[in-house]
């Protein structure tokens, strides 16, 4: 039986450790290649992993040392004991009788669908970690490929890894801000939330809100502004809580700080603005 509970809420412990802002330079070099983009970049030498793309999005990312990580995954997703063979049963099948991976996973019952892209992402976000744990001595190579064989359903933008990763490092934080979010998303309301680390004016994302499809670019630009506009605000009063701009005719931004999570929402209307800043202004008072 499938426990449902969030893979984020359980990182290797090996594999936290280093800085989710590292993570950000090497995910804006993968937005910014064409979207058309397909191959692997490849970290050594010696090896020491890979990160494939496929039309520009991130199929899966693996480092030296998470050889067992993947099933070790799976095995917690599934609540399986650790002396379960259920899933290296599945391994040998897919050898043996040339069955997609990806099948023979869900057809077994130990994953869905849903809880294998979660895997997945898992997966892929401590690899990213344990890739840019140590400043890089050279640049990883890219070594393009015309091989398409991933399910778009399995492959991931920048930003919703980004995302991943930060959760990685600030689990309680991330699930704070989707509660903070519950009663505040409405049609024309998009949001992201932020941790901030002491001392450090990088923006760690750790929440998108759904439908909330910013680039990466866009989303490191929100939580500097965030950041700055609650600097400044708080320089002239101890009592601020909000800041807020007009981007254009009929669509605000407005950033606060809660708990340790600073959030900016994108606000398509006045309405939706009032009613965001009405929010946050109870919230704090």
């Amino acid at each position: 039986m499938q426990s449902g509970k969030s893979l984020r809420l359980m990182p290797d412990p090996a594999g936290i450790s280093g800085d989710p802002a590292a993570v950000i330079p090497l995910l804006e070099e993968i937005e910014a290649l064409p979207e058309s983009a397909t191959g692997a970049l490849v970290f050594g030498p010696p090896t020491q992993g890979t990160v494939l793309v496929e039309n520009g999005r991130i199929c899966w990312a693996a480092a030296s040392g998470m050889e067992r990580r993947l099933a070790e995954l799976l095995r917690a997703y599934a609540d399986e004991p650790p002396e379960s063979k259920r899933i290296e049963d599945v391994y040998k099948r897919c050898k043996r009788d040339q069955i997609p991976v990806v099948k023979a996973l869900v057809d077994s019952g130990l994953v869905s669908l849903d809880g294998l892209k979660e895997v997945i992402r898992q997966h892929t976000s401590e690899a990213l970690i344990a890739l840019t744990r140590e400043p890089l001595r050279e640049a990883p190579n890219w070594a393009p490929h015309k091989h398409q064989g991933y399910d778009a359903k399995f492959t991931f933008d920048p930003c919703e890894l980004i995302v991943s990763v930060g959760g990685v490092f600030h689990p309680d934080l991330a699930g704070r801000a989707r509660l903070d979010f519950d009663g505040l998303l409405r049609s024309g309301v998009y949001a992201v939330s932020y941790a901030r680390a002491p001392q450090s004016n990088t923006p760690v994302p750790i929440y998108r809100s759904p439908g909330a499809y910013f680039t990466l670019r866009q989303v490191m630009s929100l939580g500097r502004w965030a950041f700055s506009a609650l600097d400044v605000c708080n320089a002239y009063s101890a009592r601020a809580r909000i800041a807020a701009t007009l981007v254009e005719p009929g669509e605000y931004l407005v950033a606060w700080q809660s708990r340790g999570v600073v959030s900016v929402a994108q606000c398509e209307d006045s309405m939706s603005f009032a009613f965001i800043v009405g929010k946050r202004a109870r919230a704090s008072s």
